[in-house]
This record gives structure tokens, sequence and C-alpha cells, in this order.
């Protein structure tokens, strides 16, 4: 719980940072459908990173979290 919290600010900067990036090519015709690729893609693994993994570790070890707790 707490790696989560302290890792959450460093990998939404750097998945901002990778978004800004990719929006610089969406001009571009050639590239539009990298760029849009990229920016989902980087948006998905962002979210997993930060919502997803951590509610399927819960999940998978809630019993432990709850001798825990009480």
């Amino acid at each position: 719980m707490r790696a989560g919290a302290t890792r959450a600010k460093p990998i939404i900067l750097t998945g901002v940072a990778a978004m800004l990036g990719a929006l610089f090519i969406l001009d571009d015709p050639i590239f539009n459908g990298l760029a849009v690729t990229l920016l989902f893609g980087i948006l998905v693994s962002t979210l997993l990173t930060l919502v997803v993994i951590p509610v399927l570790y819960y999940a998978a070890n809630w019993r432990r979290f709850q001798s825990r707790w009480r």
C-alpha cells in the first residue's frame, strides 16, 4: 500500500510527459495512427499500474490483510 502511494506521482508524471510528447505527432498524417496508439496505450498502462494491479494484489491477499487489521 505504501509503495503504491510513494510511486504514484512519478508514474503519473512519466505517463503525462510521454503523452505530451506523443501529442506533437498527431498532426502528421503518416504518424497519426501511431500517436493515437501511443496516447491510449500509455493511458491504459498507467491506469493498470496505479489502479488495477494494486486492487488485484489486495484481492489476492485479502485474508492476510484482514487478519492484520484486527
